[in-house]
């Protein structure tokens, strides 16, 4: 690999894969085109997803002794502390090679003030999850401690040359904290519109046969890792209160997670577990693409913590780009993409009454959810598209690498 004169570094504690299935899939155009006039380091764990042998050969790797299982959950905090011990050591070989900004696509708590002390000013970051306040949010007792980390981090966060944002609701946040708006960008999560797009006729019946449903069912889907802050046991409920209204109504659950055995549980005790199809974890991308797009209707739900604000949303970014017309919690990040009435529906999650009733009016007007589904692709091609985004961050990237190599 040819040595160029300018350093960057990306560094991402889940490791390159484990970012990019995690909501990074906008990294390796990023990098393409940021190899074009930069040298591209990577930091991070080893990972257990499948290597990505041609991003890797565009990038110097710098592995941690350590590999980290996404697929574990368990790893979420052993695997973090060991990223707290590295994070020194990273700051301190970033400058000792002369690398002239990192890029942390993410906000765990106290690293920004740890990469300014141990490499320097030029860090950027991701703001998106403030978990001091996710993880103490039921707790009061620690709420002091959740305010002195996010004194802390506001601190250095103030001082930072550039933060990107998934949603414009965060800067809104951040100024009004003191964070200079113009070091601020926003980043939407990226889709890949060649995995994730509308399928033919044909693949949505055969896909639909395979998953149990017929053509006269009406499929309601959402897919993400099964956690008490999806919500699907107010879900649940709803559907319940809706058997005799909509008796063809099915609920396509994709993915897994702590709350996989309760809410099997749940929908026994509710009467509807032939309504509602568990799925796990679906084997690839195209499974995952196929499932979304022989649906009627995409879901996104979230219980309405002050924390959920914050984000887009990669189940939102899927559904749209699958042509699904959206039915979404109403929260301030979604809201920004989702226009209630316009390009789908918007219920908040506190009104069991308006998501039955814009279920309902989904659900029986073909017309409508072809109308929503159209443009939502036109939404997600227009705000969300993997090069667009690649485009965007890597240009914002060079401009401040260059502006740093000159102090």
């Amino acid at each position: 690999m040819k040595t160029r004169t300018e350093k960057v570094a990306f560094i991402h504690r889940y490791g390159l894969e484990g970012w990019i299935c995690c909501g990074g899939h906008a990294v390796p155009e990023i990098v393409t085109k940021l190899t074009t006039s930069t040298d591209v380091h990577f930091y991070g764990p080893k990972t257990t997803e499948t290597h990505d042998n041609d991003l890797r050969s565009k990038v110097r790797m710098h592995e941690l002794p350590y590999t980290w299982d996404r697929a574990n959950p368990n790893e979420k905090i052993t695997k973090t502390l060991l990223w707290y011990l590295w994070l020194p050591i990273i700051g301190i070989r970033c400058r000792a090679n002369g690398t002239r900004l990192i890029w942390n696509d993410e906000t765990v708590p106290l690293t920004a003030p740890i990469l300014r002390l141990f490499y320097g000013k030029n860090v950027t970051i991701t703001v998106m999850d403030f978990f001091a306040r996710i993880y103490t949010e039921g707790h009061p007792r620690l709420h002091w401690l959740r305010n002195w980390i996010e004194r802390i981090d506001f601190a250095f966060w103030r001082k930072l040359p550039l933060i990107f944002t998934k949603v414009l609701y965060t800067q809104e946040f951040l100024a009004e904290r003191g964070v200079p708006k113009e070091v601020m960008h926003l980043y939407r999560n990226p889709v890949d519109h060649t995995k994730f797009h509308p399928v033919d006729e044909q693949t949505r019946k055969e896909t639909r046969r395979k998953l149990g449903f017929t053509d006269n069912d009406i499929v309601l889907s959402h897919h993400g890792i099964l956690h008490p802050n999806k919500g699907n046991n107010w879900i649940f409920q709803r559907l319940e209160k809706l058997k005799n209204d909509l008796p063809n109504l099915k609920y396509l659950l994709i993915g897994n997670g702590p709350e996989m055995e309760p809410l099997k549980q749940m929908a026994k005790k509710l009467g509807l577990a032939d309504q509602i199809i568990f799925t796990g974890w679906l084997p690839t991308e195209i499974d995952l693409n196929n499932a979304l797009a022989s649906a009627d209707v995409g879901l996104v739900m979230r219980i309405g913590q002050a924390t959920d604000h914050f984000h887009m949303t990669d189940t939102l970014a899927h559904e749209m780009a699958c042509g699904k017309p959206i039915i979404a919690v109403n929260l301030r990040g979604i809201a920004e993409v989702i226009h209630d009435g316009e390009n789908g529906f918007l219920f908040s999650p506190d009104s069991p009454n308006e998501f039955c009733t814009k279920l309902k009016q989904t659900a029986e007007s073909s017309n409508l959810r072809k109308n929503f589904g159209e443009k939502a692709v036109q939404e997600s091609k227009k705000i969300a598209d993997t090069q667009a985004a690649a485009n965007a961050v890597s240009t914002v990237l060079l401009t401040a690498i260059r502006e740093n190599s000159r102090t």
